[in-house]
């Protein structure tokens, strides 16, 4: 039986992701996706690498410290800077639906690079998860903010979710080679933070990289220290629980964006209603279908 730790951190990974797109938007309304970004590796960073010293597990080195690598900059490079256009363009909560495909995309990527075996319910359930993305994009949660087009954003969502992907089939590669999870994470958000500082400052000059006086960055702090934290919290419950098991509950994410954006709404300049609550649950069901649960 497992642990009732694995079960708290995997629904603990799940609100928290959640409690992180909530606060990315509040942030948005002052804060562009790139200054977002780096405010998320900033503030991440170190409480990572205190979490992966306090670990005691051994800091990773060789092929599986190249996988760490690359993971951090596809993942905190590309994956999150795309899914902050998504937010900034169509409000947190159509913005973590559109990343609802992550989980079966990965099973895809599994199939095809690793030979794993593909369970033929994953079709119907990307059926029904791009359902649920399309009835919580038709009328986008969110206002568009930094010009950030809606279509444009959910498309940023949707291609967010297949980097997060590709990350999770290089993050299982690393593992399989006798990775250490805290460390893995600490080392791909150190990986990710100086290309997005050099990329941050060429964009937007160094008096625009973190305005420390602007509101937004309460906000952007939050949900950097939100974000990190499920992070960590994802990687305990996958190594408690069976991965199914672990998935689906941090698979509840959408949910929980939809929810706490509705708590908010008119702050974050987000209107969140029944289509979208809708498109969470669609998407969520898709998952558990997927999963076989």
């Amino acid at each position: 039986m497992a642990p009732l730790e694995g079960y708290a951190a995997a629904f603990a990974a799940g609100l928290l992701f959640a409690v992180s797109d909530v606060l990315v938007r509040l942030g948005a309304r002052t804060l562009q996706p790139l200054q977002l970004l780096l405010a998320s590796l900033v503030f991440g960073t170190p409480l990572l690498f205190a979490a992966a010293a306090a670990s005691g597990e051994p800091l990773p080195s060789g092929r599986v410290l190249a996988y760490y690598v690359l993971a951090g900059l596809l993942n905190f490079v590309v994956g999150r800077l795309l899914f902050y256009y998504a937010v900034a363009g169509a409000g947190a909560a159509t913005a973590s639906i559109a990343t609802s495909p992550t989980v079966l995309f990965s099973a895809l990527l599994a199939w095809l690079i690793l030979g794993e075996p593909l369970d033929p319910r994953v079709a119907v359930g990307l059926v029904l998860v791009f359902l649920g993305v399309l009835l919580a994009s038709v009328e986008p949660s969110g206002r568009p903010l930094h010009g950030v087009g809606s279509r444009l954003a959910v498309a940023a969502g949707v291609a967010s979710s297949l980097v997060f992907a590709s990350t999770s089939i290089i993050v299982r590669a690393a593992g399989v080679e006798g990775g250490s999870p805290a460390w893995g994470v600490a080392v791909s958000y150190a990986s990710a933070l100086p290309v997005v500082a050099a990329y941050s400052l060429r964009r937007l000059g160094a008096r625009r990289l973190l305005p420390l006086g602007d509101p937004g960055i309460r906000y952007a702090a939050g949900a950097a220290v939100a974000v990190a934290v499920a992070q960590l919290s994802r990687y305990v419950s996958l190594h408690l629980l069976p991965v199914a098991y672990a998935v689906i509950l941090i698979s509840l994410f959408p949910v929980h964006t939809v929810v706490l954006a509705s708590l908010v709404s008119g702050e974050a300049r987000e209107r969140v209603g029944a289509r979208h609550l809708a498109g969470a649950l669609t998407a969520f069901s898709g998952i558990a279908v997927a999963l076989g649960l």
